[in-house]
């Protein structure tokens, strides 16, 4: 029975055992460099039932697409959530195979790595793009290593293009109080009321129900949101931080209120067939959620009628911030309204605004200190 060995030269822990393949040619795996007996022989019985269940790749042929296959299967799924699991196999798919799919996974080097990324910046995508797919290839590549597939992250030695901060779209609030009072009566109005009065998600707006809502208090709770494009409502928010009450001006009370009526004459008017998920914002035909793509498609067409400057779906919540720091609200309040888990997020994200303060920053100090 094969069981780990001490390595004397090395310090470390080894096993090798025997296997017959389909052919019925006999072969061996072997495996060093673990840090204790309990390490090696737990990576030996996984190998072994790999094997038995004839899900073993001999690191000698297996390929990076295999590997990651494999990797998206048993690891990653239990990592993120859905959404992210099938964004992140997207990348995959649509760039890490066709590119590094066919090296085998123990001979793909840092340069190989590097000529990938840089690709990737020629071809013109995006800085977060990129180091959103290098980030997935790291973490796969990790955990080879731990399998002692291969002995160092090839990844992890590569240079990234140099992260220029874009610059963010919003509107003025000129332009804000134009959308608001054009759209006002539009399918998705109360969607964009919701994001503009209080900077919620998409996600959390098409998640959002009646329960939630505390019309004596004047606030919404935050305690689900929509994933996998619309497929999934998930308990929690993005992050822990993400569950959050945000208080509720009268303006976005009366637009709810009005929304609720609407909600209750649908669900007389449809009766049985109606499928009662207490949604905010719901389907018209039965009363279940509406699909976010639905949303940003309606939006589109929305902001051409509007005649404003174009900013995406997930822009309105910018804009929500950024009039609030304009008008002084104090930054703790604003981070907390968005959901963010830290103060410095919410400074990070908004700093465009912080230079057009200045003046007034400057103003104050003469009030203040004249003498």
């Amino acid at each position: 029975m094969a069981v780990p060995k001490y390595d004397e030269k090395t310090k470390t822990w080894k096993f090798i055992f025997d296997y017959y393949d389909e052919s019925g040619e006999r072969k061996q795996i072997r495996r060093k460099g673990f840090k204790s007996k309990r390490e090696a022989n737990d990576r030996m019985l996984e190998l072994k039932n790999e094997v038995k269940s004839g899900q073993y790749s001999s690191p000698n042929t297996l390929s990076v697409a295999t590997f990651f296959e494999d990797w998206f299967k048993t690891d990653r799924i239990l990592q993120v959530n859905e959404t992210t699991y099938y964004s992140n196999y997207l990348s995959f798919k649509n760039h890490i195979k066709p590119k590094l799919g066919n090296i085998r996974l123990q001979k793909l080097t840092p340069m190989q790595c590097q000529k990938f990324v840089t690709g990737m910046h020629e071809a013109g995508y995006a800085r977060n793009t990129i180091d959103r797919i290098a980030t997935i290839i790291k973490k796969a590549l990790d955990k080879a290593m731990l399998y002692k597939i291969i002995q160092d992250n090839p990844m992890r030695k590569i240079t990234l293009p140099k992260y220029v901060k874009l610059e963010m779209n919003i509107w003025t609030l000129e332009e804000t109080k134009q959308f608001l009072k054009i759209t006002k009566g539009f399918r998705f109005y109360c969607a964009y009321a919701l994001a503009l009065y209080c900077g919620l998600r998409k996600g959390e707006i098409c998640a959002l129900r009646w329960q939630d809502i505390d019309f004596e208090k004047r606030e919404l709770a935050i305690n689900q949101t929509l994933v996998n494009f619309g497929k999934t409502i998930k308990q929690g928010a993005k992050t822990s931080s993400g569950v959050r009450k945000v208080s509720l001006p009268n303006a976005l009370i009366d637009i709810l209120k009005e929304q609720r009526k609407e909600y209750l004459e649908t669900k007389l008017r449809l009766g049985s067939r109606f499928i009662d998920m207490d949604l905010v914002i719901f389907n018209y035909k039965n009363g279940k959620n509406i699909y976010p793509d639905n949303l940003t498609t309606s939006y589109k067409k929305d902001l051409i009628k509007a005649d404003l400057p174009h900013i995406r779906f997930h822009d309105l919540r910018h804009t929500h911030a950024t009039i609030l720091i304009m008008e002084n609200v104090n930054v703790k309040i604003i981070s907390e309204r968005m959901g963010h888990s830290k103060v410095g997020i919410t400074l990070d994200t908004y700093s465009h605004v912080i230079p057009s303060m200045q003046q007034e920053v400057a103003d104050t100090l003469d009030r203040v200190l004249s003498l």
